[in-house]
């Protein structure tokens, strides 16, 4: 090959690679400006997102500020938990009613820390200042929602009960009140039996045996005098003064040992079942619950049973609750009946108040407890009682806080 034509080919390579040269350099100018185009792009949509974000945190934290205010200016006092029941948060009034450091406070440590104090600073009187301020604290609890904890709203109820207290206290005056003329008549109708039982026991021309029998009526009359006295003072009362531990196997052994006499003088028994171990123990008024027991035996008795079942038993496998059954073989409740028998003044016998069945639910209530009318297909009548069981751990703690501090859940 000449000298001229390498030259030539030299020159066509030379051109050729600058041809390659100058089509890569066009594609990395493209490839520059749409990497530039993508940069400027990105930068706006992130300071559109920067914007979005800053927005939504003044925002944010507008309503946390509003939130705070709101719980401050709440009369509530609230508390909120984590996961470990530690308090994590709080507002003015929960420090103002507990009275006690919360910040990192474990919850159960501040609730001992005021169950102490209600026993350190009950009064000789009976009566007990809770917690910071003699209030009666009522307790609502609830899960967070998005993360783990609780928060408590503790509501100072002491107004609200003592309003409620007199309401119910002028609502059974103003009952007593309704019932005043008809007990007048009720009671002045076996007075004058008895004292007419009186002035022949007081005559010298009778014998013996019609002595025995003017006594026995004399006692009948006055014994009915005294229940309708009871019932009476005991619906006002509303039931229950003073509680105790009550061991629910003992009080039914006493309630059959008191019923003899009233049994025997009707020709009726008593037939006592324990389905629990003994233990079975309520927080109670043990006198309040004789009497209702007393109450639903007479109810059998005036309804001709010759026959009374009580049954002790658990409710369920839990333990929490005990069953008290008082069933007999009496004529039972008629079905139009069953929805008024608990009402106060209800009866439908001349010469009775309608108080001795309003007096047992009146007990039962006042007892976190219940009474109802068990439809069953044997003759007679049957009443449940429903009683919550007072375990040993946790006795000295009701009797301390009963009768004035409710944890509501």
């Amino acid at each position: 090959m000449t000298m001229s034509a390498r030259t030539a080919e030299r020159e066509q390579a030379l051109y050729d690679a600058f041809q390659q040269f100058n089509l890569a350099s066009e594609q990395l100018t493209g490839s520059y400006q749409q990497l530039q185009s993508q940069i400027v792009q990105l930068n706006d949509e992130q300071s559109s997102v920067c914007d979005e974000r800053l927005r939504q945190l003044v925002e944010k934290e507008h309503v946390a500020n509003r939130l705070a205010g709101l719980l401050e200016a709440l009369p509530a006092a609230v508390v909120v938990l984590d996961s470990n029941s530690r308090v994590v948060d709080f507002n003015q009034a929960a420090e103002m009613l507990l009275g006690l450091p919360l910040e990192g406070e474990c919850w159960s440590a501040v609730w001992e820390n005021i169950r102490q104090r209600v026993e350190r600073d009950a009064s000789l009187d009976g009566t007990t200042p809770l917690p910071a301020n003699g209030c009666l604290l009522s307790i609502t609890e609830r899960n967070l929602e998005h993360e783990a904890g609780r928060i408590l709203v503790l509501v100072d109820v002491t107004e609200t009960r003592q309003l409620q207290e007199r309401l119910n206290h002028q609502e059974r005056l103003s009952a007593m009140g309704e019932m005043a003329a008809q007990l007048a008549h009720q009671i002045r109708t076996p007075l004058s039996s008895a004292l007419l039982y009186t002035s022949h026991l007081s005559r010298s021309d009778i014998d013996a045996a019609q002595r025995q029998c003017f006594s026995e009526r004399l006692r009948s009359r006055l014994q009915h005098v005294e229940r309708q006295i009871n019932d009476m003072l005991s619906f006002a009362k509303n039931g229950v003064s003073s509680v105790e531990p009550v061991l629910l196997s003992s009080l039914l052994n006493e309630f059959v040992l008191n019923s003899e006499l009233q049994l025997d003088a009707a020709g009726a028994t008593v037939v006592l079942h324990d389905a629990t171990d003994g233990s079975a123990n309520v927080l109670g008024n043990r006198d309040a619950l004789l009497g209702a027991l007393n109450n639903l035996m007479m109810n059998a008795l005036e309804h001709g049973a010759t026959c009374i079942e009580v049954t002790l038993a658990h409710v369920n496998s839990d333990q929490e609750r005990a069953s008290i059954r008082v069933k007999d073989n009496g004529t039972g409740v008629p079905v139009d009946l069953q929805d008024h028998l608990f009402e106060p003044f209800f009866t439908t016998r001349s010469d009775g108040t309608g108080l001795g069945l309003a007096v047992v639910q009146n007990v039962l209530l006042h007892h976190q407890g219940e009474v109802k009318l068990e439809q069953t297909p044997e003759p007679g009548a049957t009443f449940l009682l429903s009683l919550p069981l007072a375990h040993e751990e946790n006795s000295s703690q009701m009797l301390a806080g009963q009768l004035h501090v409710r944890r509501i859940q």
